[in-house]
């Protein structure tokens, strides 16, 4: 017991005391005090009040913890624990909210990792993580494991994830239903059907104004997933422009754009080009310029390609909106039909730094998180006020049966009934999927639901999850990555408007040859050991 023997420090308590009834050991007195955890996160104005917000009173009751949190400048967080890190100076327990930033993506969290400066949470996982290893059983599908292993084998996060049939294709083709019902047609199912209903939208004035004012088709490069050729491609060859366009064959990647089926698809372009059919503003145009095309009023554009109606089209302009419908993927050729497939990632929402003592009462604290009740808590509020589960008879955007009915609409409102999912989270496609419908025919997201549909059940056999690479490897391919990539599109776009010959054998041949001085060889070596390591 130390110097004092704990009879003789009781004694001098209740002498010090003037005769009072105890006095607690150190040990004891260490016993009764709560564990307090200090948590960093980039500020979020929709938070109105960390201390008295409902969740995180919550959290405290059903942990015995005390949570703080120290709020970072947003536009300066990444800067402020990256420094942290670097330093090892301002360290909290734990780090939430960085899941959408690249602080601690794979493969940096494995450099902090490997620094000491974070902890693994493997051993938390099997002997603690209750509710993480019932995600991994609920969501075998998602591999929801294997994204959050580092390629050293550790994972250093507890995850952030969402997942929905909308967000598995986020590539939709829009087409304007008015034109289509004005010419009396049917949405297209194939290439050639596709360019007969892009020369019908150019010569039959379906906008009857009598003017030839109608643009077939437009995208633009200045923004994600707006270019139509992205769509297109897929008819002739998987393509995967999130995974570098690499495709698996029997296990082995390969890189579509040297494929003779991708210039099969570039021929198909160029003559949509040179047809008038596929405008040459896509080249050109910024963003902007382009929702002003599928949002003008005198109704001008036929097709378009983007992630969802609302990243166009106005939401609050339900006549507008109203124009366009999701057509699905087209069959080519071969008369195969394919959807590109977008992995679902989990974030690093819960990263736990050696600073920490008490990590495994923080671990536990994350994995409480992702309980279904934490879950739903933390997306929609208080049950009753805010949400409640859905009634018999009540659909989804799907068409579904619904599971839970929004009462009051939260997100994105300054409110102090949840955390915005800064922290750990999983959004389970049951509930993600599930909301009740309200009816409108024009909401964006019952629009991007429809579109899914008919996307699911096109995905290839095989694709490309996302590739975790070795901080040593992402070093070597990270200029290689960027300058084959760039060069995929420069030269999609040269092919399409002509600039460069697709039908000259000697220009496909110089152009294969970019590739290789690229360093395209070495990027597949190390992009297929980064396979190897996720397929397992």
């Amino acid at each position: 017991m130390g110097f004092w023997s704990k009879a003789a420090r009781l004694l001098l308590c209740v002498c010090m005391l003037g005769g009072a009834a105890s006095c607690a050991s150190p040990d004891e007195e260490q016993a009764d005090e709560k564990i307090t955890v200090r948590l960093a996160a980039p500020l979020n104005s929709y938070i109105q009040d960390f201390d008295t917000n409902r969740y995180k009173r919550w959290l405290e009751e059903k942990t015995g913890l005390t949570i703080e949190m120290t709020w970072l400048p947003s536009e300066d967080a990444e800067r402020i624990a990256r420094q942290q890190l670097q330093t090892g100076q301002g360290l909290p327990d734990a780090y939430v909210g960085f899941g959408n930033l690249s602080l601690f993506q794979n493969p940096n969290i494995q450099h902090y990792g490997e620094q000491g400066l974070i902890i693994p949470l493997n051993g938390y996982i099997e002997e603690h993580g209750v509710n993480v290893k019932g995600l991994f059983a609920e969501l075998p599908e998602h591999r929801i494991r294997e994204l959050m292993t580092s390629a050293d084998g550790s994972v250093y996060f507890m995850p952030g994830f969402s997942s929905s049939t909308i967000t598995r294709y986020q590539r939709f083709m829009w087409v304007n239903r008015g034109w289509l019902d004005a010419l009396g047609m049917e949405a297209p199912t194939t290439t050639g059907e596709f360019r007969d209903m892009l020369l019908a939208f150019r010569d039959g004035d379906p906008n009857g104004n009598g003017v030839s004012d109608e643009i077939p088709m437009a995208g633009t490069e200045d923004a994600y997933g707006k270019q139509p050729y992205d769509y297109l491609m897929n008819a002739f060859i998987y393509n995967d422009s999130g995974n570098s366009y690499l495709v698996p064959e029997n296990g082995v990647l390969r890189f579509a754009p040297v494929n003779g089926a991708w210039r099969d698809g570039l021929a198909y372009l160029r003559g949509l080009f040179d047809e008038g059919l596929y405008s040459p503003l896509s080249f050109t145009q910024d963003d902007q310029q382009f929702k002003q095309l599928a949002n003008d009023p005198r109704d001008i554009l036929g097709a378009f390609l983007s992630p969802g109606i609302t990243f166009t089209v106005l939401q609050n302009s339900p006549e507008i909106m109203a124009r366009y419908v999701g057509i699905g993927p087209l069959a080519g050729p071969g008369g195969v039909r394919r959807s590109t497939v977008f992995t679902a990632l989990p974030k690093p929402n819960g990263v736990i730094t050696s600073a920490c003592k008490n990590p495994e009462e923080v671990f536990k604290l994350f994995d409480l998180m992702l309980s279904e009740e934490a879950c739903l808590m933390g997306r929609y509020g208080e049950r009753g006020v805010d949400w409640d589960f859905a009634g018999a008879g009540e659909v989804s955007i799907y068409g579904t049966p619904a599971t839970v009915r929004v009462i009051r609409q939260l997100w994105n409102t300054t409110q102090n009934k949840h955390l915005m999912q800064i922290a750990p989270y999983v959004s389970r496609p049951k509930f993600s999927g599930g909301v009740t419908w309200d009816g409108n025919t024009t909401d964006g997201e019952y629009m991007n639901a429809q579109a899914a549909l008919l996307y699911a059940g096109h995905d290839p056999k095989e694709y490309v999850p996302t590739l975790i690479f070795t901080p040593e490897e992402e070093a070597a391919v990270h200029e290689i990555r960027a300058g084959i990539e760039a060069r995929v599109r420069e030269a999609a776009a040269g092919f399409v408007t002509g600039e460069r010959d697709i039908n000259n054998d000697a220009e496909w041949e110089g152009y294969l040859r970019e590739f290789e001085d690229l360093g395209l060889a070495a990027f597949l070596e190390r992009a297929q050991a980064a396979y190897d390591r996720v397929k397992g």
